[in-house]
């Protein structure tokens, strides 16, 4: 079995040991240079449009940077963290954007990025179920391809900096709700659009009992209404987007 290189084992052992973000920030800055990045960004995206102590957010993109409008009310704009929001895997900004159909808004984005010197990158999602959206982002000023080694290695390093930064903050250490598997199999089918005299015949049981499943649950997940329901069990991880989709 093949060995981590050098940078990958070093990092995981003084990520595991860093107790402040400050810390953190300090390693990743200093490993993202030694892999020839400039500048790196590791954050919670909904940290663009509301500053939270809960969440996580660094960068040390250059001075102004930082300022400028990523994010609109809910909504995400900037063109990398749209795209990550999408992917499983790192991948490089270039590749991305031209599979991408782009707002004029987002090219307004990139313009203005390329202004401040930030001119090529790579970007590791870190969507983890029931948490805000993150990501880890390294750019440069540069315009030299990032070759295959170093995507790899930011990625690997970007999972390990998302998750030391997640145990930093204090993510990860709550339980789920305790769901029975009668009351997983109901919003399974409320997610596919069954009624609950439609669901009584498909699970053979009462009305009743399926309504008393469904406030069970709704008591649970501390919502009100079945699309809170149904939001709340995809952003726990509960039900995943394959049972909203229609069979082929």
């Amino acid at each position: 079995m093949r060995r981590p290189p050098p940078i990958l084992r070093d990092i995981r052992d003084r990520a595991s040991v860093c107790e402040t973000k400050e810390e953190l920030a300090q390693l990743i800055v200093e490993v993202s240079r030694e892999l020839g990045f400039d500048y790196v960004a590791i954050l919670h995206s909904s940290s663009l449009h509301r500053r939270g102590g809960n969440l996580i957010r660094y960068e040390n993109y250059p001075e102004g940077w930082d300022r400028k409008l990523v994010a609109r009310g809910e909504v995400i704009v900037d063109p990398i963290l749209a795209i990550a929001r999408r992917r499983s895997m790192g991948f490089l900004w270039s590749d991305a954007l031209v599979a991408s159909q782009l707002s004029a808004g987002q090219k307004m984005i990139l313009d203005e990025a390329k202004r401040f010197g930030i001119l090529q990158g790579f970007t590791v999602p870190a969507n983890v179920p029931g948490e805000p959206e993150g990501s880890i982002n390294f750019a440069t000023r540069s315009t030299r391809p990032i070759s295959r080694s170093r995507q790899h290695l930011a990625d690997d390093i970007g999972h390990l900096a998302f998750e030391a930064a997640r145990r930093i903050m204090g993510y990860g250490r709550s339980l789920f709700p305790i769901l029975s598997p009668r009351e997983r199999e109901v919003i399974r089918w409320i997610a596919r659009g069954k009624i609950d005299p439609d669901i009584a015949v498909i699970i053979g049981c009462g009305l009743e009992t399926v309504r008393s499943y469904v406030k069970a649950a709704m008591r649970k997940l501390d919502v009100v209404t079945r699309a809170q329901l149904i939001e709340a069990a995809l952003r726990l991880g509960i039900i995943d987007f394959a049972v909203t989709l229609p069979p082929f």
